[in-house]
């Protein structure tokens, strides 16, 4: 069977940044005027009047005050947003705008925008701020405070036809301030849910559905009721507050929070100053995360696409909500971070999930997997572009499934290589197959990138062997997924190495770089799925065996090498020129020394005596706590992060080889004698101490630098 892709296409034009989303869609803008001007609601807290739309005039309740002045800088930021200086006091109580004057603040259909300008001066929070609610399987829109588990957040939640469930989104409020004036605004419109605090967006969501009909709720400020009951208790001021039904423009949420100025200085003060380097990298946030990583390189530019992900694979209700994020460098140092490459824009795409880059005859040709929100599983897609940057999606889309003899659900990750004997294009799919011999690689065959035809299982694994990576070095073929074979023709046979293990990291792809170098990219978790990025640089043996090194580029800068203090030196040990060796008859041997910083770069050559059955470091040792240990155990030709990952089959650890160790935050990353790495997680809470230690024999740890990273 045959899948045709036309030529004709789709434009995928959504930016992405860390701060404002540009190119998000909305409808039309009133022509000049206020942002206001084409609200269904908007109150302005001078009285009880709604300045919009049909007039829905708010009742009080308990103990609310309106029109009360500000004054100095809070009056200057209320009218440069298009306020009047005067503001509603809450103490307790709440108002309420029922159902507008003609059941407008019901809302409906696939757009609303809803802005609120608010301040706790007590930082306390923890109230409900503007609601239709009535309950989770029945709440419209319900922008709110809370401790949802991790201190006081804001938080909004959305509610569609497509779930019983509404999405949320927060932030929590020691991001962005617990005690100043926040302009609050929540965008929707169909595939995009998006809050923005002062302009910056703080957490986002990809919604599925209409807005749900009225559900008998009034609309409430300062409160929510379900089932006639009304909950309050806001203590604050609210500037003004507005419903629209459509997606405003990001201009208007700029001119909504203050203006360029004001949006930048706040961009910077919540989300921070952007890291120089990827090496650990994870985009700005409270929530966010790289997922796999899909690296290429073409004329000089090293490309690293990777899914851009939020709340651990949590969005849209589990089902991911991935889409392809873009930085690109040519020496591995300075970085440039381009507009999201391939963004959701359709509500039937739950994801955007693992592929891969191929350059063709001026084409850059991004295939990948879409996983659909109707739960039919996954299926693949193609977008197209003419720099690497501007990506555009093909039409049909997705192009291709499961077909007979493979599982319905199971179609990802696609790998495209060309046949150099042939000229033939391979596309490669992680897929099972329906009978017995369960995962496998299926394969699709073209001579053109655009006819696929579906050809036998390129390997059968038995398990779906996730994110296939496949390339040609120095003669030799690789394909990497869950391990790596070796092959000296493009097609096979496949060898599997007795040692196929790169590193600990989940699915790592590889891409070639300046000077016949080849690196590769992954990321390590961070309490759930996604993390940071990780980069490594093969190295190949003669037998075309590959090991990993830190790429020499992006070892992070540091500072000169710091003089530790001498603590406890045990029996027999000896300390000289910045050597110790210690000595183990029987009794763990252990010298600690004192003074570390807490972000570190650790280099040293490590003698080990034959015979000796364990030694290591254990870094941020404090009183009472044995700090987070790297143990090596020649016996065992084992290294391992104590409670954590380790390598195996790791030769030369009898005899001396060098160590490169990083403690950056929570991460401890480990290269030895330049040819395994070993990286996880461990305690952020640590002292000032490095022990070295050795167990029933000896071990000397010399040349030892210890130098903070800046």
């Amino acid at each position: 069977m045959k899948t045709r892709l036309p030529s004709c296409l789709v434009v995928a034009a959504v930016a992405w940044s860390v701060s404002v989303i540009l190119g998000a869609e909305s409808a039309k803008a009133p022509a000049g005027g206020s942002p206001f001007a084409d609200a269904v609601a908007a109150w302005h807290m001078a009285d009880r009047d709604d300045s919009a739309g049909k007039n829905s005039r708010l009742t009080p309740s308990g103990d609310v005050k309106l029109g009360v002045p500000l004054a100095g800088a809070e009056r200057e930021a209320s009218l440069r947003r298009g306020g009047d200086g005067l503001a509603a006091e809450f103490r307790g109580g709440w108002l309420a705008a029922g159902h507008g004057a003609d059941g407008e603040l019901t809302l409906a259909g696939k757009a609303m925008t809803l802005c609120v300008r608010l301040r706790d001066p007590s930082g306390k929070w923890d109230s409900p701020l503007l609601a239709r609610h009535g309950g989770h399987p029945k709440l419209t829109y319900n922008l709110f405070s809370a401790d949802l588990g991790s201190g006081m957040a804001l938080g909004f939640e959305l509610g569609t036809d497509f779930s019983p469930r509404p999405l949320q989104l927060f932030v929590p409020l020691r991001v962005i301030g617990p005690a100043g004036w926040h302009d609050v605004v929540v965008r929707y419109h169909g595939p995009k849910l998006e809050m923005f605090v002062d302009g910056v967006l703080v957490d986002e969501e990809w919604p599925a559905g209409s807005l749900r009909p009225d559900n008998g709720e009034p609309c409430l400020i300062g409160a929510e009721s379900y089932g006639g009951r009304v909950k309050s208790g806001f203590h604050g001021l609210i500037d003004h507050a507005a419903l629209w039904d459509r997606a405003l423009s990001d201009e208007e949420i700029v001119e909504l929070s203050g203006g360029h100025e004001a949006v930048a200085r706040r961009q910077r003060e919540i989300l921070g100053e952007a890291s120089p380097s990827m090496q650990y990298w994870k985009p700005p946030g409270h929530n966010t995360n790289v997922g796999d990583c899909m690296p290429f390189f073409h004329e000089g530019t090293f490309h690293l696409f990777y899914l851009f992900d939020r709340r651990h694979h949590g969005s849209k209700f589990g089902l991911g909500a991935h889409q392809w994020a873009h930085a690109s460098t040519r020496d591995l140092v300075r970085w440039v971070h381009h507009p999201m490459a391939i963004p959701i824009t359709e509500e039937r795409e739950a994801s955007i999930c693992t592929g891969s880059v191929f350059f063709h005859e001026g084409t850059y040709y991004a295939y990948y997997a879409t996983r659909m929100a109707d739960g039919s599983g996954e299926r693949l897609s193609l977008a197209t572009s003419p720099d690497g940057v501007r990506f555009q999606k093909t039409l049909p889309n997705p192009f291709a499934g499961p077909e007979k003899g493979y599982g319905p659900r199971d179609y990802r990750d696609p790998n495209v290589f060309q046949d150099p004997r042939s000229g033939l294009f391979h596309m490669l799919v992680a897929a099972r197959l329906a009978d017995a011999r369960g995962g496998c690689l299926a394969q699709l065959v073209s001579r053109d990138l655009r006819d696929w035809k579906l050809a036998e299982p390129f390997l059968v694994t038995g398990h779906v062997p996730e994110c296939p990576d496949h390339f040609a070095w120095n003669g030799w073929y690789y394909l990497i997924s869950t391990g790596y074979w070796t092959s000296q023709s493009p097609t096979g046979p496949w060898t599997r190495p007795a040692l196929d293990a790169l590193d600990v990291l989940y699915v790592p792809k590889t891409a070639a770089f300046t000077g016949n170098r080849r690196i590769y990219v992954s990321w390590l978790p961070q309490r759930g799925w996604g993390g940071c990025a990780v980069f490594r640089e093969l190295i190949q043996h003669p037998d075309g065996t590959l090991g990993t090194k830190f790429p020499a580029e992006m070892i992070p800068a540091a500072g000169d090498p710091v003089r530790l203090r001498p603590e406890t030196l045990p029996e027999g040990a000896s300390r000289r020129d910045g050597s110790i060796e210690l000595q183990s008859r029987g009794t763990p041997a252990q010298a600690l020394l004192t003074g570390m910083p807490r972000n570190v770069r650790v280099t040293a050559r490590v003698s080990p005596s034959p015979g000796t059955a364990v030694f290591g470091l254990r870094l941020g040792v404090a009183s009472g706590q044995k700090g987070s240990e790297l143990r090596f155990a020649p016996p065992q030709r084992r290294v391992q992060i104590a409670g954590g990952p380790s390598i195996e089959e790791v030769g030369g650890l009898d005899r001396p080889f060098g160590l490169d160790l990083i403690l950056k935050d929570d991460v401890l990353d480990v290269c030895v004698d330049g040819r395994r790495t070993l990286i996880g997680r461990v305690s952020a809470e640590r002292g000032d101490g490095l022990a070295l230690f050795a167990e029933n024999g000896q071990a000397a740890f010399e040349k030892l630098e210890v130098r903070p990273l800046r």
